[in-house]
This record gives structure tokens, sequence and C-alpha cells, in this order.
């Protein structure tokens, strides 16, 4: 199944703010409890990772105001909710895309450092060109 699968608003989702699967799977936890706050501590419980783990990728999507923090006395609770509609319909999308594309979506996420580097590479490539004609 290619990329061109996944709709291009959680392609550029993808693109700009997810960095690995597990916020991708944070982001579904999420939306399976839209009414509950939780903890990193209950998110590492769910998803059998590390809760110093949860809580910096937790961090991060609440940086990217993709999900809602709030951080009182006992501590940083997250919830589901971003910080814009269009962010919010992305997330739903991708959350949608998880459960039905989640091959596809993984390796979207996977080939991203590969793009940057390809990019990188092609601008010094480009650059090397140019410098020829002139």
């Amino acid at each position: 199944m290619s990329e061109d699968a996944i709709d291009p608003q959680v392609r550029a989702l993808v693109a700009d703010h997810i960095d690995s699967v597990v916020q991708a799977e944070i982001l579904t936890l999420l939306h399976l409890l839209p009414d509950r706050d939780v903890t990193a501590a209950d998110v590492g419980r769910e998803l059998r990772i590390d809760s110093a783990w949860a809580e910096a990728q937790l961090d991060h999507l609440c940086q990217r105001g993709l999900i809602t923090c709030n951080r009182d006395d006992g501590g940083p609770r997250y919830k589901v909710g971003a910080k814009t509609p269009a962010l919010e319909d992305a997330v739903r999308g991708l959350v949608k895309a998880y459960s039905e594309r989640r091959v596809t979506l993984i390796s979207m996420i996977f080939s991203k450092p590969i793009d940057k580097l390809r990019s990188f590479a092609d601008a010094f490539r480009i650059r090397k060109d140019n410098e020829k004609d002139g």
C-alpha cells in the first residue's frame, strides 16, 4: 500500500510533527479515552513503555499542539484535543490511518530521516551542478 492511500493532511502531520510510532500510538490511545485525563504512568502502563519515555513523548505532542496538557499539583495530565481545528482533523485522520493502514503509516514515520537526509544530500548535488555551469 502506498503513501498515496494516506490523506495529504495526515502525511503533512507526520512530516511536520510525528517523530516516532510511539507518538502515533499515544494519539490513538488518547482518542480511545476522549473524556479522560491521563498521566505518563497511565500511558506507560497501557503501551508497556517506560513512564519517563511516555512523558517525553507526551510533552513533545503537547508542545506541538496535538494534545491538551494540564499541569497541576498532581503532576502533568494529558488529554485529547489539538490547539486548532485543522490539527485536530489531522490527528483524527492519523488515528484512523493507524487503525486502517498501520503498515503504511509506520513506513511513513520510519522513512522520515531518510527523506531528510536525501533532501540534504540533494541540496549539495544541485549546488555542485550549478557551480559547474557558472
